[in-house]
């Protein structure tokens, strides 16, 4: 029996891992996004990576702290790190509206 054989287990932990260190990445890249752009603090309430032959890709949703009607959906690659798709729910652009005027 050959004992450089790989468990699948392994792989499929490793997989985990690694999906769980991007979720981390993009997680932290959304917030990040909000507060240096817009000074908004936001919790994110879902995250979904895009498979691997659509886009390097993770959405993620969630709201302003405290202002839970002010919802958001983005999407960070996560290669780059870079953010692009940023989607709005009209409470949220009033107030992205309101401080860009201030």
């Amino acid at each position: 029996m050959n004992s450089n054989k790989t468990n699948n287990s392994d792989i499929t932990e490793d997989i985990t891992n690694n999906d769980d260190k991007l979720m981390s990445q993009a997680k932290e890249t959304a917030i990040q996004f909000f507060k240096e752009k817009y000074d908004l603090d936001v919790e994110v309430t879902n995250q979904k990576k895009l498979p691997t032959y659509v886009a390097d890709e993770i959405d993620v949703e969630g709201y302003v702290i405290g202002h839970k009607d002010q919802t958001f959906n983005i999407s960070v690659n996560y290669k780059t790190l870079q953010t692009k798709n940023f989607v709005m729910s009209p409470e949220l652009k009033e107030v992205i509206q309101a401080k860009e005027q201030n």
